[in-house]
């Protein structure tokens, strides 16, 4: 493992100092890996992030893990909540309703080379995907009793849904402007997929947090958020080079191209919960003089 603290270009401040208030302007969660996420208002904290956060994920005939890198359709696929679970729609087909509690076949997911114990989450949803895809596909469903955390060797830990490597993702509404000030084509905070997006002080400051609080839960900023090419699938679901290609000759460090950055909850493993409501005020209780590192 190796943590890379390359400067940043000159467009990152140093050590920022919060001018102005920060709030918590929206709130996200994406109940299906790599498909349409849903703006809250206000979501419930548990022990894996926010509530109903990636539990579910699509997965090929080998039961592996597909994204929008595979499968940029992905990004077309809309989720909503209802009182017993999710509905997804997709352009050309009709809408799907999912259990929140799924109640079928027993089988392993690979996520990224981690065998998961998962819940099949019906025939008629994988028969919809398949259709919808073109191909052989199934939604899975991560069941309570399934235990994964962050990996050992990593200076922090928390349990886990199907996200990549930490239950919560931040960006600020500064950085993505300066972003969207080099772009032709400007993306929106959802096109970036954080959890969290926070409004005031200056573009990247967040590179430097390591505690902060948003209302009454307290987060460590564990790792900057190495970004992949599903950032670069278009609202009309085509692959092209933006923003990645912009960020990696902007905010390159090393190999990777940062932007946001990623958090657990600052409490122990079984005191994780709370509330976040749109709104609510950030307060930075810890700032480092370099970025926060980035782990492999």
């Amino acid at each position: 493992m190796t943590c890379l603290h390359t400067p940043l270009s000159q467009r990152t401040p140093t050590m920022p100092t919060p001018s102005e208030p920060l709030t918590l302007s929206a709130l996200y969660i994406y109940p299906v890996k790599s498909a349409g996420g849903i703006s809250l208002s206000t979501s419930a904290v548990g022990p894996r992030g926010l509530i109903h956060d990636r539990r579910w994920m699509v997965v090929d005939a080998s039961g592996r893990l597909v994204t929008q890198r595979e499968e940029t359709r992905l990004k077309l696929v809309d989720v909503s909540l209802e009182e017993s679970g999710l509905r997804l729609g997709a352009p050309q087909m009709p809408s799907l309703s999912v259990p929140f509690e799924p109640q079928g076949q027993l089988l392993t997911a690979d996520l990224w080379g981690q065998m998961l114990p998962s819940v099949s989450v019906s025939p008629e949803c994988a028969a919809w995907l398949s259709r919808y895809l073109g191909g052989q596909f199934e939604l899975v469903y991560m069941p309570d009793e399934t235990q994964r955390f962050q990996p050992d060797d990593r200076p922090y830990s928390s349990q886990l849904s199907f996200v990549d490597g930490s239950p919560f993702n931040l960006i600020s509404a500064a950085s993505l402007a300066d972003l969207n000030a080099q772009l032709a084509r400007p993306v929106s905070a959802a096109d970036l997929r954080p959890n969290f997006v926070i409004s005031g002080g200056a573009a990247y400051q967040e590179d430097f947090w390591r505690r902060i609080r948003i209302g009454a839960v307290g987060f460590e900023v564990v790792e900057t958020c190495a970004r992949c090419s599903v950032i670069n699938v278009t609202k009309e679901a085509q692959m092209s080079a933006e923003p990645l290609r912009t960020l990696a000759r902007t905010r390159r460090r090393g190999q990777d191209v940062p932007f946001g950055q990623n958090m657990v909850q600052d409490a122990p493993l079984t005191g994780r919960t709370g509330r976040l409501d749109v709104g609510d005020k950030l307060e930075v209780l810890e700032i480092a003089d370099t970025p926060t590192p980035i782990y492999h």
